[in-house]
């Protein structure tokens, strides 16, 4: 009797786990996926671009900063095309880098 009551609940505990699988299986199932903004054929040229505006932007830097009169630059000015320039070249080179093209 006692080993009869043993498989059973063993039994119970079998079935308890299988229905547990299988509940987590469908709920993994029915998780949406995640996807890209940017499409994968889209990523090297974007990176491009954004290399090539940073690079622009740090043209434009040194250009003001070079300028001979100091009376008509601006702090903020400078900062701000700074920054800007930081943004792009920071992402279009990482950019680049998870395309594969090594900067």
């Amino acid at each position: 009797m006692k080993r009869r009551q043993r498989w059973q609940k063993i039994s119970r505990i079998v079935i308890k786990n299988i229905t547990q699988t299988r509940d987590s299986l469908q709920e993994a199932q029915s998780v949406k996926h995640i996807s890209s903004p940017v499409l994968d054929a889209w990523f090297t040229t974007l990176a491009v671009f954004m290399f090539a505006i940073g690079l622009l932007f740090t043209a434009a830097f040194f250009n003001y900063g070079a300028k001979p009169s100091r009376k008509n630059q601006s702090l903020a000015k400078e900062l701000t095309t700074g920054a800007v320039a930081s943004v792009f070249l920071g992402f279009g080179s990482f950019s680049l880098l998870a395309c594969g093209v090594c900067v």
